[in-house]
Parts: structure tokens; C-alpha cells; sequence
């Protein structure tokens, strides 16, 4: 699979290391170099990338320290389990939304959204503040305002809904969740152009949710999050139905 150039002409080209790290990050991500693979040696890698074996070492050690490859003696650079990738770093996700979205990740994405937004919701019922309210209402309003052929603003507000409902939860480890929902939200808007009929038809159980959070009741603003998710989860479970089905069709 071929790694497209998503630079725009006219943005700062990236430093070779960078360009290196992601060139290298995407390909194992994409299964082009699959794990269990052993990468090409550094002379080879070098000479494709057009860059000194400095800045692919630096690229190496970066990607190890986030669990996709391991340099072994004798035996050179592998790409590791699966299981081994730290798939919440905030590198790893910017580099999956450069690529062709991947159902199976995103479905992971969302059920672990299913698991923790709940509760979240719960927990700032019973600890919002005035500020974190503030927050909630304001990204409220703005998705209320958007437009949905407006992906990014779209996406952008109803990130910030999310992630604010995170932080008034007071939980520290739920408020470091925030970039997993906007690269789920990000990858679902691009697999399916049903994603932004599914946010206008959303918009008012959003406002439930603030309000729920807002009169302090915790029990209906975990009800009323796990419908906002669980409808994430049904479009995506019958988009792999419909992808399943157009496969079987083929000759």
C-alpha cells in the first residue's frame, strides 16, 4: 500500500526525522511492513529516504519507545505484535488518520468510548463546577451553529463536548482520553457521509446530556451518554455489515 504526501506546498516541510518517523510509522500501521517483518537495513532505508542514518536511527528509537518495532542482534529491526503497539499515543492516532480508516480500529476506539464516556458523564454530574459547565455549554452551542458539510468544525465542536464533559469528570486519567474521541470522530466522519446525519440527528440528546449534567442527575447522564455512544456504535457495525455484504458479491 502507497503512502500518500499529505503536506500541503505551501506548509513548512517537515524535518528529515520527522519525515522519517512518519514515512516508517505509516507503513507498519498500514501492514505494509506487517508485524513479525523484518524492516530493510539502514544503509537501504537511507538511501531510499534520501536521509542520513542519524535521522533513521533517531526515527527507530522513537518508534520503539512507542511499541511498534525492536532492534534485535544479529537479527536487525522487527516489527512487533500487535498487541505490543501503544495505540492511545497521540502520534500513533494522527498517523492512523493519515491513512484509509480502518473499521476494526475504530470499532476498538468506540467501544472503549462506550466503556469510559458513560461514566464520565456520571462522574461530572456529581463534580462539574461552573467552569466545566461553562465549557459543555459552550461547545454545545457551537455544534448547534455548525454546518454539517463543515467536517472539521463539526468534528472540532463535538470533540470539545466530549472532552469537556472528560475534564468536569475531575478524573485525571479520563480527561487524558480526549485524543482517542476526536481521532475516532475523525476517522468515523470519513468512513461514512451518514456520520454527519447521525450528528444532526444526535444534537438533541446532546443537550440532554448537559442537562442531565447540569441538574446534578448522574444515573440519567450515564443513560443518556451510552446512547450517544452505542449510536456511533450501530453505524459502524452496519457499515461492516454493508462492507461484508459488497465483498461476497464480487466474482
Amino acid at each position: 500500500m502507497a503512502i500518500k504526501d499529505t503536506t500541503s506546498p505551501r506548509s513548512a516541510q517537515p524535518r528529515p526525522r520527522e519525515m522519517v518517523t512518519s514515512t516508517l510509522a505509516q507503513k507498519i500501521l498500514s501492514g505494509e511492513y506487517s508485524p513479525g517483518i523484518q524492516l530493510p537495513t539502514e544503509v537501504e532505508m537511507s538511501q531510499e529516504m534520501g536521509v542520513s542514518r542519524t535521522a533513521l536511527r533517531e526515527s527507530v528509537r522513537m518508534l520503539a519507545g512507542k511499541g511498534l518495532i525492536e532492534s534485535r542482534p544479529r537479527i536487525g529491526t522487527v516489527v512487533l505484535p500487535f498487541e505490543q503497539w501503544n495505540h492511545l499515543d497521540s502520534d500513533i492516532l494522527a498517523w492512523r488518520e493519515r491513512l484509509p480508516p480502518d473499521i476494526h480500529f475504530i470499532r476498538a476506539l468506540t467501544e472503549a468510548r462506550q466503556v469510559i464516556e458513560p461514566a464520565a458523564a456520571e462522574m461530572a454530574a456529581l463534580r462539574a463546577d461552573g467552569t466545566d459547565l461553562g465549557r459543555i455549554q459552550t461547545a454545545y452551542n457551537r455544534m448547534c451553529g455548525g454546518q454539517t458539510d463543515d467536517i472539521e468544525g463539526t468534528v472540532s465542536a463535538d470533540e470539545d463536548f466530549h472532552l469537556s464533559i472528560l475534564r468536569a469528570s475531575k478524573n485525571e486519567i479520563f480527561a487524558s482520553f480526549g485524543a482517542v474521541i476526536g481521532s475516532a470522530l475523525r476517522m468515523s466522519f470519513r468512513l461514512t457521509t451518514r456520520a454527519a446525519q447521525n450528528f444532526s440527528a444526535s444534537l438533541a440528546t446532546h443537550g440532554a446530556v448537559l442537562e442531565a449534567i447540569r441538574m446534578r442527575d448522574a444515573a440519567r447522564s450515564r443513560e443518556l451518554m451510552t446512547v450517544l455512544i452505542d449510536l456511533a456504535a450501530r453505524e459502524l457495525d452496519s457499515i461492516a455489515t454493508h462492507n461484508t455484504s459488497s465483498e461476497n458479491r464480487q466474482p
